[in-house]
């Protein structure tokens, strides 16, 4: 079995290097989508949550910590950031809203989540 894995992770690599669900550009609102390739440089604009960071405008966080927590459809991001000259610490909880993927809640640890859209 161990054998068949290593084959498939050679002939398929896009199989073994899939993104996670909460991976991409996501947009609070679906119209900023129109801005996905300028995260970054304009606003309003989405975010983009890659394997190691976190973008959007004026701020870069590096993902220092990931925790699945694939019963609850939801993952856990410890976050060192960096905007305008400061660097801080966050915490991120992203949820699944449904199997779509499409939409997912983001929640800062208080107050209400926000709603976020797949930017496809």
């Amino acid at each position: 079995m161990k054998r068949l894995a290593v084959l498939a992770m050679v002939l398929l690599p896009g199989v073994a290097m899939a993104e996670d669900w909460w991976q991409g550009a996501w947009a609070f609102d679906p119209e900023w989508c129109a801005e996905a390739d300028n995260v970054g440089s304009v606003t309003p604009a989405p975010i983009k949550i890659t394997e190691t960071e976190v973008l959007g405008y004026e701020n870069t966080c590096d993902i220092t910590d990931v925790q699945k927590m694939d019963h609850a459809q939801a993952v856990y991001l410890r976050l060192s950031c960096q905007s305008e000259g400061s660097r801080f610490d966050e915490d991120r909880v992203l949820m699944r809203t449904d199997e779509t993927g499409l939409t997912i809640w983001r929640w800062f640890g208080s107050g209400d989540p926000e709603l976020f859209h797949y930017c496809q």
